[in-house]
């Protein structure tokens, strides 16, 4: 059988073609050699990776710990911005969608509560159920407002299914969101089921679209419709939350919408224009509520801890899902601790019987008392500090809700360090052996201070392992 050979141009992969193949062996051949081609890129791409990450220089092993929304994924985001900046704002496109949810959540929230007029208090937790006062009326030009403003149901249903179909967005017959009760003195939050790797997703599908050159106008897929509505609708989710009339209604039933997680009310004509791209703020701002730890990687990009490896656990707070912190107490070098001081004057969310500072201070006295952890380096962020300055200064007083806290002034530097004197002497008393721990007054969506935080935690870490390898 006579052969030929392929022209001197190197082919992959290298076969010997026969002069008399037919045509049906001519495809079955280039099938092959397709498929053939396409394993040895995997195989090479997969050999790259690993010599990548041979060359990164081993780091840290973070565990962040603390209640529902003390403030964990944004220190977690803090982290990556401080280490990865770059990466950091290439997934900021991947926040849209959860920045819109958050937005269309409020508003619909807002516009069933002037509705409907009722509401239960979860702020205070000496009184729980609360009727708005049926004097008064909503006026003609409110109630016309809140029927414009009906498309945003239809937004919020496209923002779910975007995030079902990249993100395992939990609806509410999903067993694992039994545990989130609706409250209804708070606007719904964004769930996603950890390892779902949402954000690349979502990173790749816009990175596809916008490749294929359509506009947001052209767009006909339910991410384009949703940016449409919500940039016709800007200007009025803007009228709505200066209403005078909802601010009274919001105020009388102790509903502080600009303290909770995911607020972007305040800039809604911004974030409603159709070319809108999440900022670094943005993104730390916005609230995606995680079901389940996750494990983080991330790579420093420049300065001293250049290609070194950062591993954080972020790991969910709420009381159901507790039990999985432990698996992560061998395994790390250090534990931040997150506790809200904001909570003073609130409940849990899946107990209104718990206060929220009292269920932080119990938490951290758990893990002060952990023999496991007694050779790990404590971390504590004393959160939300700019929520307890504004919750002094509208006349909240502290010692009503801290009956201990007596004989001193209702301002934020002496409640503060009270706050702070607690938790230290929890940690004497309770830790199994001497050791320093570090505390800093945070406010985690203030980049500029939580980058210089997250430097003296570096220093804290550094120390921590040199004494580990007997440098020092």
């Amino acid at each position: 059988m006579s052969l030929r050979k392929k022209s001197s141009r190197t082919a992959w992969p290298p076969v010997a073609i026969r002069a008399d193949e037919n045509e049906e062996e001519r495809r079955a051949r280039l099938t092959n050699e397709s498929e053939a081609k396409r394993v040895s890129d995997m195989i090479d791409r997969q050999l790259d990776a690993e010599r990548q990450r041979k060359k990164q220089v081993a780091g840290p092993k973070v565990l962040l710990l603390g209640q529902a929304e003390s403030g964990k994924s944004t220190i977690l985001k803090n982290f990556q911005l401080h280490f990865a900046p770059k990466a950091f704002e290439k997934e900021a496109e991947a926040w849209r969608p959860i920045i819109h949810l958050n937005l269309v959540r409020s508003v619909n929230f807002i516009v069933n509560f002037v509705l409907s007029r009722n509401t239960t208090r979860r702020d205070s937790y000496a009184q729980h159920q609360y009727k708005a006062s049926s004097s008064g009326s909503i006026s003609p030009e409110l109630r016309k407002l809140c029927i414009r403003l009906g498309p945003l149901r239809q937004v919020e249903e496209n923002l779910n299914n975007i995030l079902s179909g990249r993100s395992s967005f939990k609806l509410p017959d999903d067993p694992e969101a039994v545990n989130q009760p609706y409250n209804p003195a708070k606007a719904p939050e964004v769930s996603i089921r950890s390892g779902s790797g949402w954000r690349q997703a979502f990173s790749l599908t816009r990175r596809s679209a916008d490749s294929s050159g359509s506009s947001t106008r052209s767009d006909t897929s339910e991410d384009g419709q949703s940016r449409r509505i919500l940039a016709a609708l800007g200007d009025d989710i803007a009228k709505l939350w200066k209403d005078p009339a909802v601010q009274t209604l919001l105020k009388t039933a102790e509903i502080a919408l600009e303290e909770q997680p995911g607020f972007f009310l305040d800039q809604a004509v911004r974030v409603t224009k159709e070319d809108y791209r999440p900022g670094p703020d943005d993104v730390l701002k916005a609230r995606v509520t995680t079901l389940g730890p996750e494990e983080h990687t991330i790579i420093a990009e420049s300065g001293r801890e250049k290609s070194k490896q950062w591993t954080i656990y972020d790991v969910a707070g709420s009381r159901g899902q507790r039990a999985a912190w432990a698996q992560y107490f061998d395994d790390v070098n250090i534990i931040i601790f997150m506790a809200p001081l904001s909570g003073f004057n609130q409940v849990l969310a899946e107990d209104e019987d718990v206060n929220r500072l009292t269920d932080s201070l119990r938490l951290w006295q758990m893990i002060c008392s952990n023999k496991i952890l007694a050779g790990v380096a404590f971390v504590l962020f004393l959160n939300k500090l700019d929520i307890l300055d504004r919750k002094l200064k509208s006349g909240i007083q502290f010692s009503s809700f801290v009956t201990s806290y007596t004989d001193k002034p209702n301002e934020t530097k002496p409640v503060a360090r009270y706050l702070l004197d607690a938790f230290t002497s929890l940690h004497q008393q309770y830790s199994p052996q001497r050791r320093r721990f570090h505390a800093h007054l945070t406010c985690a969506v203030d980049t500029k201070a939580t980058s210089a935080v997250i430097s003296r935690v570096q220093d804290v870490i550094l120390i921590k392992i040199l004494g580990q390898t007997s440098i020092i």
